[in-house]
């Protein structure tokens, strides 16, 4: 998955789950704040934000990883949400390879 459309898709739940003005969201680039003076998420919207994200990748995003720097912009969550995709992928692969020995 490329990170052209994780992003786009990172777009669609902001507008769609979290209701954001589309004109807003459509004009963010990768480097546009998602807290604070960018997009304008709050801590309980990141949560959504997040909560959404991993219900669209089938990912989890462990408490742990829910920080500043992560909704630090649009491509600091694009590139931990490509990390976890693709980290998902290959445990996948690792799965079906053993299996199929």
């Amino acid at each position: 998955m490329t990170t052209e459309l994780i992003q786009s898709r990172i777009k669609q739940i902001l507008i769609d789950d979290l209701e954001l003005d589309d004109a807003l969201v459509r004009s963010a680039d990768e480097t546009t704040p998602l807290l604070g003076r960018g997009i304008g998420l709050d801590s309980i919207e990141a949560l959504r934000l997040a909560l959404g994200i991993e219900n669209a990748f089938d990912i989890s995003i462990p408490d742990k990883d829910l920080t500043l720097e992560l909704f630090a912009s649009l491509n600091a969550l694009t590139e931990y949400v490509a990390h976890k995709v693709a980290a998902r992928a290959d445990s996948k692969s690792v799965v079906f390879g053993a299996n199929s020995k």
